[in-house]
């Protein structure tokens, strides 16, 4: 399922990515400076990394009211098209080594791959059953951030995440080298996987709900933006 943003929260998304440009010490809307926009987009505290440390849990902003969790991405894409796919790193899965933790005995690249395929799905369900338990967290989301190379156009593309099930995929190596392992779900390209790297890619569209924005990017020069800084740090200076 994909969401919409409000029409505030578009807003702030159109706000917010244009305050991060003009910043001229940044270079990019991605990682913390990402998690931490977001978090303005949707009115909830911005942490502080510098208190509060950074963390591996999947879920990068929580709203404890709600229960809504948002795992975050940021990435960029040459087609921002409505029905244009894209694919990101969801996980380092390597179900060869933990093969018996995951219930097979062994696991080799030789596997039939409905068992490769069910050892990836547990491996990333028993990360987001974990992390959801520990961040409290029951309605599972994730929030991606797609843009171009120019840094003109953006798509913020928000879905649901709950644990796969790992008995509605179907498994195919994508060549005889078994060099990748394709997951399709009711027929599309959902999961893809790389034995030798051990990394899981999920398949993404960019939905009919995806908020667009276009934006000129305007940088504030770097003196006015230390002294509004300053001014705002020691106002009483």
């Amino acid at each position: 399922m994909y969401y919409s943003l409000s029409d505030e929260e578009q807003r702030r998304l159109q706000t917010v990515i244009a305050v991060c440009f003009a910043v001229p010490f940044v270079d990019d809307v991605e990682n913390f400076i990402w998690e931490a926009a977001f978090h303005y987009v949707k009115a909830l505290p911005i942490p502080n990394p510098l208190i509060q440390g950074r963390t591996k849990r999947l879920f990068d902003a929580v709203d404890d009211g709600s229960g809504i969790g948002w795992s975050l991405k940021a990435l960029q894409r040459a087609n921002l098209a409505t029905g244009a796919q894209f694919e990101l790193v969801i996980q380092r899965a390597d179900v060869f080594k933990k093969a018996e933790a995951l219930g097979f005995d062994t696991l080799t690249v030789q596997s039939p791959e409905q068992d490769l395929g069910r050892a990836l799905i547990r491996h990333w369900n028993r990360k987001t059953i974990a992390d959801s338990t520990y961040q409290g967290v029951a309605d599972p989301r994730v929030g991606i951030l797609v843009k171009n190379r120019a840094r003109t156009q953006f798509v913020f593309v928000e879905a649901s995440y709950p644990p796969f099930d790992e008995g509605a995929f179907e498994w195919r190596w994508t060549n005889p080298q078994r060099e990748g392992l394709q997951g399709f779900l009711e027929g599309r390209l959902k999961l893809r996987w790389y034995p030798n790297q051990k990394q899981l890619f999920e398949v993404f569209d960019v939905p009919a709900q995806a908020t667009r924005v276009s934006l000129v990017p305007a940088r504030v020069d770097p003196d006015d933006f230390i002294d509004a800084v300053m001014a705002l740090l020691h106002p009483e200076d």
